[in-house]
């Protein structure tokens, strides 16, 4: 793999307009900093990339390769993924507090967010299937780095760009929500926008089942 060269170029311009494209991961960490705040939309972004990094290295390693010539481990992973969206949904709505954008309740959840959003994202086959068929196509044989080295910096580069433009909506969507953290009765209203948000990307998962 050549950094100057017309692939890496090439590589870089694919990955921005994947990443900055509209999709379930940005509407996950809008849906977050909307219903927690900046804060809660960056750590949902955060969570997002950590499970885009355990993808990386599962696809440089080939794991991810294994996983995704057998329809039985896709499949599993589609219902473990549908669950827990569904599992995410019906616990936000259940929820009838304030918007959490509080100093107190932020630091407590942002955690928890984060190990949400990425959990999500380990559980997305599409995700597993995308990068053993994205990335391999920007590596070279004839390159001095090994193979899965090149994976690697790929999927670190890829990562990268997909946290900016994640944690840029969560940004945006959060400092728009604070706006309004004194109206409980809207909080109430984005909680529920919330939880449907999560049974939509659970129905378009389970179209794939």
């Amino acid at each position: 793999m050549d950094l100057q060269s017309a692939s890496f170029f090439s590589f870089l311009a694919a990955a921005a307009i994947v990443c900055f494209t509209p999709g379930p991961d940005m509407l996950y960490v809008m849906s977050f900093g909307v219903s927690q705040g900046r804060r809660g939309g960056v750590s949902a972004a955060a969570g997002v990339a950590a499970g885009m990094l355990a993808h990386a290295v599962l696809c440089a390693f080939g794991v991810s390769l294994v996983v995704s010539r057998y329809p039985v481990l896709l499949s599993a992973f589609k219902v473990v993924g549908l669950c827990y969206l569904i599992y995410l949904g019906v616990s936000i709505i259940r929820d009838k507090s304030d918007m959490a954008v509080s100093a107190a309740r932020a630091r407590q959840n942002y955690g928890r967010i984060a190990y949400r959003a990425m959990l999500v994202n380990l559980a997305n086959p599409k995700v597993i299937v995308f990068y053993v068929a994205f990335l391999p196509q920007f590596t070279s044989s004839s390159s001095g780095w090994p193979v899965p080295v090149q994976l690697l910096v790929l999927g670190f580069i890829f990562v990268a760009i997909g946290f900016a433009a994640d944690a840029s909506v969560g940004l945006a969507s959060g400092a728009l929500a604070e706006r309004f953290t004194k109206n409980k009765g809207l909080a109430r209203k984005v909680n529920i926008g919330c939880g449907v948000v999560m049974f939509v990307l659970a129905g378009v998962l389970a179209l794939d089942i």
